[in-house]
């Protein structure tokens, strides 16, 4: 995602943002290149350009957009929908750590924090629905009609609980243990949930993956190390000279 800066009435804000969506490893479907503009002076909430967007989501069934933007110690929750309206969402003096998006409903679930008091939380609709109050839980990402959420103590990822994605959500549903054991999980880790539900944590050395309740681990050898977003394909560069030599081959545990 790229923002385009223009200045207007002497102060700079962010009127477009580039987005570039990658098909999954299997299929043949040309990527979607999006040019999204908006305008902020015509009412919508106005982004600064002082900004730094930090995370962003798309819900593909609905076009709608969220980021957070943090400028300093603020941070705001935004909302671009397929008319362009920005609004925000963010209650005051909450910060969002992470987030992701229904690919059915367009419900966007958050790690919530509001002083002590941590929380995730689905919104849809502006209605907010606390989906758990455990302050150890948060958010890992929403796939195939299901909520998974993992519960982090020191730093370790020791439980993943998965929640039905419904079109209307309810205040704290009944959260399913698929596995409970203990991975590393700080700022250092990537994460995603593949097409089949698997759960991929992995950094530049290591990927766990959580398959159907079992984990097993896979060594990476690149430079740098990348999984594609459906988990399919283990993506490794290594570096050659000037250059680097790119190697795919399928993410396999063994």
């Amino acid at each position: 995602m790229v923002p385009r800066l223009e200045k207007r009435y002497g102060s700079p804000k962010i009127t477009e943002l580039y987005s570039l969506e990658l098909p999954n490893s299997d299929e043949d479907t040309a990527p979607d290149d999006r040019l999204n503009p908006f305008d902020p002076p015509s009412g919508s909430e106005e982004i600064s350009a002082g900004g730094k967007i930090e995370k962003f989501v798309v819900s593909t069934s609905t076009n709608l957009m969220y980021l957070t933007v943090t400028n300093g110690s603020t941070q705001q929750l935004m909302k671009i929908d397929v008319m362009k309206k920005v609004s925000s969402l963010n209650k005051p003096r909450e910060f969002i750590d992470n987030m992701a998006a229904s690919d059915r409903y367009g419900t966007l679930y958050i790690d919530s924090k509001v002083g002590a008091i941590q929380q995730v939380v689905a919104l849809n609709n502006e209605k907010r629905q606390v989906i758990s109050k455990n302050t150890n839980d948060r958010i890992l990402g929403v796939r195939n009609g299901k909520v998974y959420i993992g519960e982090v103590e020191n730093n370790e990822l020791v439980k993943i609980k998965t929640t039905a994605d419904l079109q209307v959500m309810k205040e704290n549903p009944d959260l399913k243990i698929e596995w409970e054991g203990s991975i590393p999980f700080n700022k250092n880790v990537r994460m995603l949930i593949g097409i089949t539900g698997q759960l991929i944590v992995y950094d530049n050395q290591t990927a766990s993956v959580i398959t159907d309740g079992h984990l097993a681990d896979v060594k990476l050898h690149g430079d740098e190390n990348y999984v594609s977003v459906d988990g399919a394909e283990l993506i490794q560069l290594t570096k050659a000279g000037s250059s680097s030599l790119v190697e795919l081959q399928p993410l396999k545990p063994f």
